[in-house]
């Protein structure tokens, strides 16, 4: 009974901190980066997307399976943070950190509140 109680305040912190920080990177992401990205039409707008597309659905189905959920959302952030690296050129690791944090943490949390459950 305890570990239960304890995995679902895993799963309520997971679920707050997921909600926080996709506000946060959303506000980042269209105040900073959106018209950027717009106005250079290049090759890697299409990668950038896909990967946040694919991190939100990693959301969405990691409050209904936190395994699932939370594998997407780590996997989905560590390669959005390296695709974002590479595409500066190596020059700013800050804009890595931003694209991974809100989805890395988050997935850390949903997958050690699977962990606690089973």
């Amino acid at each position: 009974m305890e570990t239960k109680q304890v995995s679902k305040g895993w799963q309520i912190a997971a679920r707050i901190l997921s909600v926080l920080l996709i506000i946060g990177f959303l506000y980042y992401f269209f105040t900073h980066e959106y018209n950027r990205l717009e106005n250079e039409l290049s090759i890697e707008t299409g990668p950038i997307y896909f990967m946040i597309f694919s991190v939100f659905i990693g959301f969405i189905v990691s409050w209904f399976f936190e395994l699932i959920g939370g594998l997407v959302l780590v996997v989905g952030g560590l390669a959005l943070g390296v695709y974002a690296f590479l595409s500066t050129g190596g020059d700013s690791a800050m804009t890595a950190v931003i694209y991974t944090v809100p989805f890395v943490v988050p997935g850390f949390l949903y997958l050690i509140s699977w962990f606690r459950r089973s």
